[in-house]
């Protein structure tokens, strides 16, 4: 019989998981939608996969893999570089995925996720700012920050589904 250690089982696809539910996750901020006259990007979505991330990945690798992601988005919206890094590595540094012992209940983690939005949302407006120079429009992240807000459950929903189709029952999932 073969024992496996607790480091084996914790690095064992849960990095793999984030950065393919992340990397989707980026394919949907880019687009925008046109509702009643403004144009609505989904620029917060990324946020939740790096909210939502996998406890059981390593957390080296993730900080890799968060900060490669926030760097492409930076170039993808236009946005001055290292912006959405640093606001992805802060959350990830506040959160502490992998010190969660159990996964996520939807209502607790539903409030949480509105505090790291703000929290996020405040540090784009701020960071933007400063790094552009003139303050960004603020209609345009709070419009941003709602989308994010409606998308939480759909996304959380379609995480717990995927985690119960794809996670192996012995290394504990999302």
């Amino acid at each position: 019989m073969v024992m496996r250690s607790s480091a084996q089982s914790v690095s064992k696809g849960g990095a793999r998981k984030g950065v393919l539910f992340l990397l989707l996750l980026m394919v949907l901020s880019v687009l925008s939608v046109n509702i009643a006259g403004r144009q609505i990007s989904f620029i917060f979505l990324p946020l939740i996969a790096v909210y939502l991330w996998p406890r059981i990945s390593s957390p080296i690798i993730s900080i890799i893999f968060i900060l490669l992601f926030g760097f492409v988005l930076d170039i993808l919206s236009a946005g001055p570089l290292g912006l959405w890094s640093l606001i992805f590595l802060s959350v990830f540094t506040l959160i502490r995925p992998q010190g969660r012992i159990k996964p996520l209940i939807f209502m607790p983690a539903f409030r949480l996720w509105i505090l790291v939005l703000g929290l996020a949302f405040i540090a784009a407006y701020l960071l933007g700012w400063f790094a552009m120079g003139h303050r960004p429009d603020i209609w345009s992240l709070l419009y941003q920050a709602a989308a994010a807000i409606v998308f939480f459950p759909i996304v959380y929903g379609v995480r717990h589904l995927g985690n119960n189709l794809l996670s192996d029952s012995d290394i504990g999932g999302l």
